[in-house]
């Protein structure tokens, strides 16, 4: 009876270090898991130019995302990042498929559609001096759209209709 007594302690050590072990293996999973999803849901665009003055400025940093399931659709206002032509472009959403497209400040856009087409957003710089977007090449296929970024910021005053 008394040796039951010795091992008695020595088991129950182990079954505590055993539990710790199994505690910390979850919190590793959970934790991997998680980068695995930041990692396949986001992405860090630096804007490079002076097209979305005064909301974002050169060299500054955004987060972007495509879980959409997270964070909503893509919506007017929203900043979206596309690819054009090899390069990303940082943009924000003016007008999305069967909206009217906005007037930009009087520039005139090269086609001869009213509303955005289907499966096509029509972007804008805040900056529309110094911007090429939607009113230089059209609208953008939706398919181009890396991601949108995951604070948003709102445009400063009369930008979008």
């Amino acid at each position: 009876m008394e040796e039951m007594d010795a091992i008695t302690p020595i088991n129950e050590a182990k079954a505590i270090k055993d539990r710790n072990y199994f505690r910390l293996l979850v919190l590793l999973m959970i934790f991997g898991l998680l980068a695995v999803i930041f990692v396949l849901n986001f992405q860090v665009a630096v804007v490079s130019g002076k097209s979305m003055e005064p909301t974002y400025h050169d060299r500054e940093r955004l987060l972007i995302t495509t879980a959409y399931w997270l964070f909503g659709p893509i919506q007017a206002g929203d900043i979206v990042v596309i690819r054009r032509e090899g390069d990303l472009l940082i943009k924000r959403v003016a007008a999305l498929p069967g909206e009217p497209i906005p007037d930009a400040g009087g520039f005139y856009a090269p086609y001869e559609q009213a509303v955005v087409p289907e499966k096509y957003i029509y972007v804008l710089g805040d900056n529309r001096e110094h911007s090429e977007d939607s009113r230089s090449f059209g609208p953008v296929p939706i398919d181009q759209v890396i991601g949108k970024a995951t604070i948003r910021r709102e445009e400063p005053e009369g930008l979008l209709p």
